[in-house]
């Protein structure tokens, strides 16, 4: 038995330390586990050197201790009742100190050698004792990620509050309240009250995390701010939150490993779509206006490919090239080109979200302005990601969600889309008509053949 193992099980033997399950000690072993932070000896922490993020136990034991399966193997549950219960004909582990024997030296159940996949990890005193604090406690209802108490659930939302687009960041703000509301008033999620802390996104995503560090939030929900200013997914993943039902128009969908899942879909699927349907443009100019970074790259441009625009274009002068013909624009180009396009153009609207969530009111009223809907339907979403996702909760928790919900209505007609490889609730939605776009958003249409 070597020199690092005597120490460990020596100060195991000390009374009442292998009890010391204090919230402290088990918050630090949860950070360790799930890979928050890193072991000390960094990737030298494992004979098998593997990566820092490797080697984190949630990597293959899940983030709930539930096991599972890792490169085609079974990998065993590692919550309190699984490790003492017999397994395989195996006595379960009978103290701390014999599950601590199977981390450092391999040594399983009944004393068998585990098998070489599982590592062998060289832990300093501090880190063993903090591992096994939180072992006694993973998947449990002691085991709460930040922004979690048991009646309770702390969301964070962070959109603007001030300036220009206050009205836009208050209606979002009133839609969240309104579909938490709804899940309050029928009991919350799980037994616990969903609470929604929001910041002024003028400050910045960075300021809200720091101003969120003493009280944390669970997830962030509905969040609207300048992506290409911020570098938000970095921030997000750097602090281990998730951010679903974005409402950020980004350039390119979320990854699967990243930490966002949005509701809208992204520019670069707005041009594709616009590409697809310009065409089919049977005579004239062909032209597109969209944000973002431009056209879409071709590896030879098509004879039929429209010229692409900036929405700073001259687009009288652009019109001017060539007979009528069609044109495309996104939402967000939309008054730009209606104030500048001359008479005899076919137009094709291209939209991030169904058209439902643009309709005007019949009543006129504030609560179903486009922002306010697309609050709404973040807050549903996020509340049945809640309720799908359990009571025992951990970061990526309503992203694991996702991945197993491809389809969920919202609202009469308004459904949502994810998977395994789609983090964007919606996909582009092509409209040919003719347009107006009001200064709240919402659009007057009249379709064009349908």
């Amino acid at each position: 038995m070597n020199r690092l193992m005597l120490t460990l099980l020596a100060l195991l033997s000390v009374p009442g330390l292998a009890a010391a399950d204090d919230a402290a000690l088990a918050l630090r072993g949860r950070a360790l586990y799930q890979g928050h932070v890193a072991f000390a000896r960094g990737s030298e922490v494992t004979a098998l050197r593997l990566p820092v993020d490797m080697a984190a136990c949630a990597r293959c034991h899940g983030a709930t201790g539930a096991g599972g399966r890792e490169g085609g193997q079974p990998v065993p549950a590692l919550h309190a009742a699984a490790l003492r219960q017999t397994r395989d004909g195996r006595p379960g582990f009978g103290d701390d100190a014999a599950v601590l024997r199977a981390v450092v030296q391999g040594q399983g159940r009944g004393g068998a050698a585990l098998a070489p996949a599982m590592p062998r990890y060289m832990l300093q005193p501090g880190e063993a004792e903090a591992l096994l604090a939180y072992l006694r406690r993973v998947g449990t209802d002691q085991d709460l990620p930040p922004g979690v108490r048991d009646g309770v659930i702390r969301l964070g939302s962070v959109v603007p509050l001030g300036g220009p687009a206050a009205g836009t960041g208050a209606a979002i703000v009133a839609g969240l309240r309104a579909g938490f509301a709804e899940a309050n008033a029928r009991g919350g999620v799980h037994g616990r009250r969903i609470e929604l802390q929001v910041q002024d996104a003028r400050a910045g995503v960075r300021q809200a995390l720091a101003a969120w560090q003493a009280e944390p939030v669970f997830a962030l929900v509905g969040g609207l701010w300048n992506e290409a200013q911020e570098g938000a997914d970095a921030l997000l993943a750097q602090a281990h939150l998730s951010h679903v039902a974005t409402l950020v128009v980004r350039e390119q969908p979320p990854r699967v490993a990243d930490w966002s899942a949005d509701l809208l879909a992204p520019v670069a699927l707005q041009r594709a779509a616009l590409a697809q349907a310009l065409a089919s443009c049977r005579s004239g100019t062909r032209l597109a206006v969209t944000h973002g970074d431009g056209a879409p790259v071709f590896a030879a441009p098509a004879a039929d490919a429209p010229r692409w625009l900036a929405p700073q274009a001259d687009l009288q002068a652009a019109s001017r090239h060539g007979p009528p013909g069609c044109i495309g624009y996104t939402l967000a180009s939309a008054p730009a080109v209606q104030a500048a396009l001359p008479a005899g153009w076919t137009q094709t609207l291209v939209l991030p979200m169904p058209a439902a969530v643009l309709e005007p009111a019949a009543d006129g009223g504030g609560a179903a302005t486009p922002w306010y809907r697309l609050g709404l339907a973040a807050a549903r979403l996020t509340t049945e990601l809640l309720s799908r996702a359990g009571r025992v909760l951990h970061e990526r928790a309503l992203l694991d969600a996702l991945d197993r919900m491809p389809e969920l209505e919202l609202s009469p007609g308004l459904l949502v889309h994810y998977g395994r490889q789609r983090r964007h609730g919606w996909s582009p939605l092509l409209v040919p008509l003719g347009v107006s776009i009001d200064a709240a958003g919402a659009v007057s249409a009249s379709r064009q053949g349908g």
